[in-house]
């Protein structure tokens, strides 16, 4: 069975039931075991699965992708979003900004130089640097997809500081309003800064709702929504900011 013949076969089976032990997949595709793993890695990178310790799940809506490619998406939402969250920040703040396209297109609309900016993201922070904002750019290991540094000693790093405001994006937001993200590695970091901050936005276009991911990140009562409009849903929910809500904002 060819590698095209063994995806076919694992997306069908995944219609049927959303998750497959690693067991049901040998049984499945009579394959070795290196095959499998090399066959679910290259069908992880697709976004049609998610895998976990034993086996996989069908990802339902939210795939990763590429820096360049998310820039190019929802632009204009993306643009009231930021601009909405530059206008929050005030003068000599310890600020967390992190990767992603959303809180990218911020940049663009900060004025405030006093500021100082810590970041996980190469692009922002050659763009902070060129508006000569004072920045300090995480180390980790690179994830070349969303050009972010990530792991374990980045998440260290993140929790050494007291941040004045976090601003974040998110992969996508599930029914509750819950955090989603695709892999540990951006779940652990929009973890670690949320908690270190005094308040938090995360930074969603409305595109990005009722999905589902592998890895949720509730929110507590110090973080808000800015999204670029006010939906029926949110209505029901509180700290959500949109281009019409945002004078309601308490300071």
């Amino acid at each position: 069975m060819r590698f095209n013949e063994r995806k076919a076969l694992i997306i069908h089976t995944l219609k049927k039931q959303s998750i497959l032990s690693f067991p049901e997949l040998e049984l499945l595709l009579g394959v070795s075991p290196t095959t499998i793993r090399r066959d679910l890695t290259a069908l992880e990178k697709e976004g049609i699965l998610s895998r976990f310790h034993g086996g996989i799940k069908k990802n339902n809506g939210i795939i990763e992708q590429s820096m360049n490619k998310k820039q190019s998406l929802n632009i204009d939402a993306k643009k009231k979003i930021g601009k909405i969250a530059a206008s929050l920040i005030h003068p000599n703040e310890l600020i967390f900004i992190g990767s992603g396209s959303t809180t990218y297109y911020m940049i663009n609309y900060i004025k405030d130089t006093s500021i100082t900016v810590i970041t996980n993201g190469i692009p922002h922070a050659e763009a902070l640097n060129a508006k000569n904002i004072r920045t300090f750019l995480l180390c980790g290991f690179l994830k070349e997809k969303t050009r972010s540094v990530v792991g374990k000693e980045t998440n260290k790093l993140i929790e050494s500081y007291h941040f004045d405001q976090v601003f974040s994006s998110a992969n996508g937001m599930n029914a509750d309003f819950d955090i989603l993200s695709t892999d540990e590695y951006e779940h652990n970091i929009k973890k670690s800064a949320i908690s270190r901050g005094k308040v938090s936005y995360i930074m969603i276009d409305s595109s990005k709702f009722n999905k589902t991911a592998m890895y949720t990140l509730p929110r507590n009562e110090d973080t808000y929504i800015i999204t670029e409009s006010l939906t029926e849903e949110l209505k029901k929910i509180k700290k959500v900011i949109t281009p019409s809500e945002k004078d309601t904002k308490k300071k």
